[in-house]
């Protein structure tokens, strides 16, 4: 885990980047995980992984009684910062209960009352936790019936207008990420560590106290300038760790690729949702 450990904690030095450029999530989504918790304003949520607080955000403004929990001091702070600004932070407390109370530690330490939240989310972030306690924790944080959803935002390569040029991009510095695992923005990479729905279902036959496995897809777009999508990529965790001058080489080809369709383009993404019930 010590790899894994050490990789989760790099985004706390692009953090105000992170909150600017990461996208947040289909509304569509946040409605199924709610409808699929039963879970409604005043429900208590325990949020593993929150980052900046880009999906706390949504699911506060739905009146969720939200402990965020986050690792990262610099990535907490800016969760604290903008929820509060937002109202719904735990000081200023949001229409129909709902509240952000930000813990500064990782899933597998956090401290809670068991069997005392309607709902675990984690969003973009549960392959960061440790497989071999956190579905057991998630089971152990759960009222039954209550639910454990993890979601992550994927890009759909095919039909994207700037994947050839970006194709030749990546392809021009493949040996960067030969010690860095790739992660979906890679559009060239064969060997991605992401999870999927088949890996869900498998990995939670770890707590048998978690069933009613479902998988869903929710496919939305988003809109890029060339700064904006070069921003996105300097906040995933292998573009941070490649060597500054492959980094560099990359995003010259990357932004070429973007200027050849005009300057801008539109992502198509896929938001996998996870989810499964306490029994």
């Amino acid at each position: 885990m010590s790899d894994t450990v050490e990789r989760r904690l790099v985004f706390g030095s692009v953090a105000e980047h992170y909150d600017r450029h990461r996208p947040s999530y289909p509304p569509q989504l946040v409605d199924y995980v709610l409808a699929y918790a039963a879970a409604g304003p005043g429900d208590r949520a325990l949020e593993v992984g929150a980052g900046t607080g880009i999906a706390t955000r949504q699911f506060a403004a739905r009146g969720l009684a939200i402990t965020a929990v986050e690792p990262d001091s610099a990535m907490a702070a800016l969760i604290g910062e903008r929820a509060i600004s937002d109202g719904a932070g735990a000081e200023h407390a949001g229409s129909g209960g709902a509240s952000v109370e930000v813990r500064i530690t990782d899933f597998e330490h956090v401290e809670f009352d068991p069997h005392s939240f309607r709902l675990v989310y984690s969003a973009t972030a549960w392959h960061w936790a440790d497989p071999d306690v956190s579905y057991a924790r998630a089971a152990q944080a759960l009222v039954p019936g209550g639910a454990l959803a993890a979601f992550w935002n994927r890009p759909v390569w095919d039909g994207s207008p700037v994947r050839a040029g970006l194709d030749a991009a990546y392809g021009s510095v493949a040996g960067a990420f030969r010690e860095v695992s790739p992660g979906p923005m890679n559009p060239v990479a064969r060997d991605i560590s992401v999870i999927t729905g088949a890996h869900w279902v498998a990995e939670l036959k770890r707590s048998p106290e978690l069933g009613d496995p479902q998988v869903r897809g929710f496919r939305w777009t988003q809109a890029y300038t060339r700064e904006e999508y070069l921003g996105l990529l300097s906040t995933h965790s292998d573009h941070i760790l490649i060597g500054e001058q492959q980094r560099a080489r990359l995003f010259d080809g990357v932004a070429a690729a973007i200027d050849a369709v005009g300057g801008s383009f539109t992502m198509t993404y896929e938001a996998l949702l996870c989810l499964a019930r306490r029994c």
